[in-house]
């Protein structure tokens, strides 16, 4: 059987990335995008590299696609077993608290966390049936002097601690789909005007972060990804720390530089 995933905001950054490298594994693609000319001129593009896509309209901030995208999914490709919320917006990165304009957080919520809850409820049917996964793209939380884009981290807190109850909830109910957060350290976008420092990761190396975790083959329930191993949300966010002692501080080293810039899903 080919393993199908569906991407949001696929159609640049590390989106299209993963559906690259997923594509070159022999992952059949379907890649959501907003905009229908910019979705399917990546397709174009995965499709020259011999890779089976197909563009499917979502728009995290118009719920309609979402529906309309799943009941299209149930019918047609009903074999998905790889859902990878990647689709986001930052909102205003520079602004402080008292500055941050109201509609600003609504839309940074509307689409990073109403956007995101409604593509976990609306795919669940589908990949419970197919035992799959849903993977969340998320970042940093924990703000700094140098570190606080206030709508952004407010909507990705929430996110994580959705995940985490879906998690949660989908045990207690014994539902076969395994919900999860990934956190690639700093990516080189245009989120980030393609910034560019030791410690920020390519597009490449950022896309190789997720692929390699939702290829993997383990259970990661309600659990993030970070820079230095698993965190799990019931445990107080507590790192696993392997016997490679020094590269494990390296990469604590990166992260903490990571948060020194903006990042990017």
């Amino acid at each position: 059987m080919t393993n199908k995933v569906l991407i949001t905001g696929a159609n640049k950054g590390i989106g299209f990335e993963v559906a690259k490298q997923l594509g070159a594994q022999g992952w059949s693609i379907l890649l959501g995008a907003r905009n229908e000319q910019r979705g399917l001129a990546a397709v174009h593009e995965l499709e020259k590299q011999g890779i089976q896509a197909e563009w499917l309209k979502i728009d995290l901030d118009d719920l309609n696609t979402v529906h309309a995208a799943a009941a299209d999914v149930a019918e047609r490709h009903p074999d998905l077993n790889l859902l990878i919320n990647n689709a986001g917006i930052a909102g205003d990165m520079a602004a402080e608290p008292l500055t941050v304009k109201t509609d600003d957080l609504r839309e940074t919520l509307t689409v990073n966390v109403i956007g995101s809850f409604e593509m976990i409820k609306a795919f669940t049917p589908i990949l419970r049936k197919n035992h799959g996964r849903i993977a969340n793209m998320t970042i940093p939380v924990n703000p700094s002097g140098f570190w606080h884009p206030f709508s952004y981290v407010t909507s990705k807190s929430a996110l994580d601690k959705m995940i985490e109850m879906f998690g949660q909830s989908f045990k207690r109910q014994h539902i076969p789909v395994d919900i999860f957060g990934i956190m690639p350290g700093g990516v080189s976008t245009d989120l980030n005007h393609h910034m560019t420092n030791p410690f920020i990761h390519t597009v490449e190396e950022g896309a190789a972060i997720v692929v390699k975790i939702v290829t993997d083959g383990h259970h990661h329930q309600a659990k993030l990804s970070t820079t230095t191993g698993w965190a799990n949300w019931s445990s107080g966010w507590s790192v696993p720390i392997p016997n490679n002692r020094p590269k494990v501080m390296a990469n604590a080293v990166a992260a903490v530089h990571v948060n020194l810039v903006y990042l990017s899903q």
